[in-house]
């Protein structure tokens, strides 16, 4: 007769459980700013919303700043990866130059990139949350001129300048499709955004 063997799953390791809140809370915080704003957005609402204590938050996330922080620089890793796999699917080099915006507006025009602008327009009013981002703005900034050059080099968009131009143009759409909403009008002028890129793109380079 065979004797059956009970096999109890493996219990999770604290790093484990931890990376797991984290992710919760992430998600949540996300989906409070996309939904609610920055100034409704506190720890204790996340708390709330994800289902886990107000020591839980406070052992992964000591204060609020730290949070947004962390929201911050979650949700730039994870476009990163988008950017990556977007651009690499396109083959022509040039056709990759000119959807640069278009790829832009579909990473930064989801809730996570409406939830890093909250964070932003939060900062004005928040020195500490300002303080912190910062360096990690700049940091952010420099990364994304580095996966630029990756991709494009010398036929590049070649300038903070171009690449603040696309990205802030992207985030007030988003505004735009929050506070009057028109799908077709939100269309065409990312198609004209386009268009106004590849005309930069294409000028003289000594213009």
């Amino acid at each position: 007769m065979t004797q059956s063997v009970e096999i109890r799953p493996r219990r999770r390791t604290q790093a484990e459980r931890s990376a797991e809140t984290r992710r919760i809370l992430l998600e949540t915080a996300i989906a409070c700013l996309h939904a609610r704003g920055y100034a409704a957005t506190t720890t204790l609402l996340v708390a709330q919303e994800a289902g886990l204590s107000r020591g839980a938050m406070l052992h992964q996330f000591p204060t609020r700043v730290d949070l947004m922080t962390f929201v911050v620089r979650s949700v730039f890793d994870d476009e990163v990866a988008i950017y990556d796999a977007r651009l690499s699917a396109i083959a022509d080099p040039k056709e990759r130059l000119y959807a640069f915006p278009e790829i832009v507006w579909e990473v930064l025009s989801r809730p996570s990139g409406v939830a890093v602008l909250e964070i932003l327009q939060g900062s004005r009013s928040d020195p500490d949350l300002a303080a912190r981002l910062a360096p990690l703005q700049a940091e952010i900034e420099q990364n994304a001129l580095d996966l630029l050059g990756r991709w494009f080099g010398d036929a590049g968009p070649g300038s903070k300048t171009a690449m603040r131009l696309v990205v802030w143009a992207a985030r007030g759409l988003s505004i735009a499709r929050v506070l009057a909403p028109d799908p077709e009008e939100i269309d065409r002028s990312v198609v004209l955004l386009r268009r106004l890129f590849e005309a930069y793109a294409e000028r003289p380079r000594s213009a």
